[in-house]
């Protein structure tokens, strides 16, 4: 029985190296499974093993989503060309330079292989492999639509990352101009207003109220600014702790975000992109729209929309539409609403919610 050394992330992210015997690869994956592992590399000590199972231990990168993108569209025009899939596993996987891509790629061609379909296999890795990707992919295994939905995964997570370089872009700049107002701030509080005091105490003018309330707030900064970075800690690790174990204040934080001047309606903008591009993929490639509802929840990154789209999904089941319990939700724009009544009452959801995010 050959014995494994291999590499594996834990549900927390972190790596976890370690060792084990195991009658096939496919045994050592039920195994790390069960434990809760993502195999990310893995050699043997035993070589009575083929050669394609057998990758180093070495691969650090993490796997992007231009990397994803450009796996999907060379398995789209491979299988287009007739190429088998495990084939074009294996050709793919040879020209990928990121290492632990490349060890997730010969999971993948030893899994499908040994029998299992590429969508269970992908799941075997769902830190690399969106959900969206997975549902997708059983999609188009049972149809038989695996080069279009390839090419249409390539198309999504396209947009997926010029959304995020887009995000990027934008909040560059306020968060420079953030770092720079603080730095000045500590700068003007530390050592320009000491100076300043000292002169006026000097000359013992009378002083102005807020000239005063400045001084008086310069004497607290520099007596206590290491209780204010404290304090400033705790307000955040309250902040998070909340908004992780108490679901109705996160709801109501991401309801007051979608309010705020400017921020809000860029996260509006934001949460409702993400909410109708993942809806059009998933409907137009053939995913029940239930299921696509509930697979968007989790997308959308806002828990209040999320819970308007709980509630979505709760209407769908009975028969209402969508764009009913949208306007029940209070919370999308009256556009949005119009473009998904125009898309239901058509019978064009899918071509409605992409010029949603058009528009968005």
């Amino acid at each position: 029985m050959p014995e494994y050394r291999y590499l594996a992330i834990n549900t927390e992210g972190r790596e976890i190296r370690g060792s084990t015997s195991a009658t096939s690869m496919e045994a050592l994956l039920s195994g790390l499974e069960r434990d809760n592992l993502e195999l990310i590399e893995v050699d043997t000590k035993s070589r009575g093993v083929s050669g394609d199972m057998v990758q180093d231990v070495t691969g650090r990168e993490k796997v992007s989503r231009r990397e994803l993108a450009d796996l999907f569209f060379q398995l789209s025009v491979l299988l287009q060309s007739g190429v088998t899939l495990l084939k074009a596993l294996d050709l793919v996987g040879d020209d990928i330079p990121n290492r632990r891509f490349k060890g997730i790629i010969r999971n993948l061609s030893a899994q499908v292989q040994s029998g299992n379909t590429l969508a269970d296999s992908m799941a075997q890795f769902p830190l690399s492999f969106p959900l969206v990707s997975i549902s997708l992919m059983r999609v188009a295994e049972r149809s038989g639509t695996t080069p279009a939905i390839c090419a249409e995964l390539r198309k999504y997570l396209e947009w997926l990352d010029k959304l995020y370089g887009d995000i990027r872009a934008a909040l560059l700049m306020p968060s420079i101009l953030i770092v720079a107002v603080i730095a000045f701030m500590f700068v003007i509080f530390t050592f320009v207003m000491p100076k300043f005091i000292a002169i006026l105490e000097e000359i013992k003018l009378p002083l102005p109220w807020l000239t005063k309330q400045v001084i008086a707030f310069t004497h607290l900064f520099q007596n206590y600014w290491i209780h204010m970075i404290v304090g400033a800690v705790v307000v955040v690790v309250i902040y998070k702790l909340l908004m992780k174990y108490y679901p109705p204040f996160g709801i109501w934080m991401d309801r007051t975000k979608l309010k705020l001047p400017l921020f809000g309606e860029v996260n509006m903008m934001i949460c409702i992109s993400r909410f109708g591009r993942n809806l059009a993929t998933m409907y137009r490639s053939g995913i029940l729209l239930l299921e696509s509802l509930k697979i968007c929840r989790d997308l959308v990154g806002n828990r209040a929309i999320a819970q308007a789209v709980d509630q979505m999904h709760d209407g769908v089941a009975t028969g209402r539409k969508i764009n009913e319990m949208m306007r029940e939700a209070n919370i999308f724009p009256s556009l949005i609403i119009q473009m998904v009544t125009t898309g239901e009452n058509t019978g064009q959801l899918a071509e409605s919610l992409d010029n949603m995010v058009n528009y968005y």
